[in-house]
């Protein structure tokens, strides 16, 4: 199984060009796991080092190019992804540069994705709660009160329902879901 390594900037195909964003290695661990940079490689093999793997161009391969699987180095510095690059002086220079700020950078982005997704996933729960609750408003309706006070009470609730858009949605789950994926894309930016 392969790990999928992201890489920013991306990597430039020495036969023609092609920006490539990632590539797959099997020399890290057998988890089909997602890395960048600053990211820690578990279990992997390596602990300080430089790994060779073969840069893969698909478009390229597509033109139906004949490809020269060139070298890529994988830079790692105690279990940590430290650089990708494309030369091995370039590669083991990095790998004798990694510093403090280094460290920080790294620590300082995974704790802001954490709190991304914690984030993320809470408000698709809550989205989720809302609609199964508004759900068993519309299986057991109470009878309408009301005066003064029950319009206080039915503007208040509107401040907790689903926007207008997902609860008349032909699929309000996949309108809540497409809600949550498109603002973790705009995150991701």
């Amino acid at each position: 199984m392969f790990d999928t390594i992201h890489v920013k900037p991306p990597l430039i195909c020495p036969t023609c060009g092609a920006e490539i964003s990632s590539l797959q290695t099997k020399e890290l661990s057998d988890s089909m796991a997602h890395f960048k940079i600053g990211s820690v490689l578990k279990d992997s093999p390596v602990l300080t080092g430089i790994v060779q793997e073969t840069l893969w161009c698909n478009a390229c391969h597509h033109a139906q190019r004949e490809q020269t699987n060139p070298p890529v180095y994988l830079v790692i510095w105690h279990s940590i992804l430290a650089g990708v690059e494309q030369d091995l002086a370039k590669a083991e220079a990095r790998l004798a540069t990694v510093d403090r700020l280094d460290l920080i950078a790294w620590l300082d982005e995974a704790q802001r994705a954490t709190a991304r997704w914690r984030r993320h996933y809470y408000e698709l729960l809550r989205d989720v709660q809302r609609w199964h609750e508004h759900l068993a408003r519309l299986a057991s309706p109470e009878p309408e009160p009301t005066g003064e006070l029950a319009e206080k009470r039915r503007a208040f609730q509107r401040l907790f329902d689903l926007p207008p858009e997902i609860l008349t949605a032909p699929d309000p789950l996949a309108a809540i879901l497409a809600k949550h994926k498109h603002a973790d894309e705009e995150a991701a930016d």
